[in-house]
């Protein structure tokens, strides 16, 4: 990295302050999808916005209803700028598994971008992080497999990397292609809240003389791709990816899929 890559890497590193706190706008409850056997059982998988900056009656309220792991698919550097304070005060296990360490740096993100220029681009991008992280994504499953009581998974904003989590999650699971695509694209409608509710905490600083932060600034206030969920984005993973097969064949280099696909549906198919 050169220095002036790495003076704008310091400019857009997260906060380590405390941040305020913000109600969720990005959670749902996978419960009642249409998957092969029956349907996904209420309150036992969530997905989500970043809930380390929720109020703590929020996360309480999901402790009443069962939550007790959070899977937190965030950056190193994300997790240690807003950690989970209220769930572990609470007793819900804490899992990291980091999906896209580098590629969430608002930097890389800007580097990227000219490469996707449609969603199609950025389906093949998520298959991309699967193919990369396999050993993350077969861990996370079997943490939502294998936990007794509700698993709630999230990133930052609820739609890359929980979206790609939830997708293959589904697919194990034997849903129908349309309704997968679907639940990613239901977080389109909520991107004005995502993205107020992070600028509203404070959740990136940047210094306004340096090139590199004004870069990035300009673009997550653009209408590339990468900043929508649009079904054709989640369309093209899947096809990239070959569906639940090509999932399975993927899983094979870390784990047995069979395994995993037994879990998932023994905890949530009902």
């Amino acid at each position: 990295m050169t220095s002036q890559a790495s003076s704008s890497a310091e400019a857009l590193e997260l906060t380590a302050s405390p941040l305020p706190a913000h109600p969720l706008v990005n959670i749902r409850d996978l419960g009642d999808i249409a998957v092969e056997g029956g349907r996904v059982k209420p309150e036992l998988l969530w997905r989500s916005d970043d809930p380390t900056i929720s109020p703590r009656e929020e996360i309480q309220s999901l402790f009443d209803r069962g939550l007790s792991a959070v899977l937190d698919l965030r950056s190193t550097p994300e997790v240690n700028a807003s950690p989970h304070h209220s769930a572990a005060e609470l007793g819900v296990r804490h899992h990291h598994l980091p999906l896209a360490e580098a590629a969430v740096n608002p930097l890389a993100l800007v580097e990227a971008a000219p490469s996707m220029r449609s969603p199609a681009d950025v389906g093949r991008w998520y298959a991309g992080l699967v193919r990369s992280h396999v050993h993350e994504v077969s861990q996370g499953l079997e943490v939502i497999g294998t936990t007794e009581g509700g698993v709630l998974f999230h990133c930052a904003a609820g739609k890359d990397r929980t979206g790609i989590l939830a997708a293959v999650v589904l697919s194990l699971l034997g849903a129908d292609r349309n309704d997968i695509v679907a639940d990613y694209a239901r977080t389109q409608e909520n991107l004005e809240q995502i993205f107020l509710r992070l600028r509203a905490a404070a959740y990136t600083q940047s210094k306004k003389n340096d090139d590199g932060a004004q870069r990035a600034a300009a673009f997550f206030a653009s209408n590339h791709p990468l900043l929508s969920a649009t079904a054709d984005s989640m369309d093209s993973m899947l096809t990239e990816l070959g569906g639940a097969p090509g999932l399975r064949d993927i899983l094979k280099t870390e784990t047995d899929p069979g395994i995993l696909s037994e879990h998932l549906h023994t905890k949530l198919v009902g």
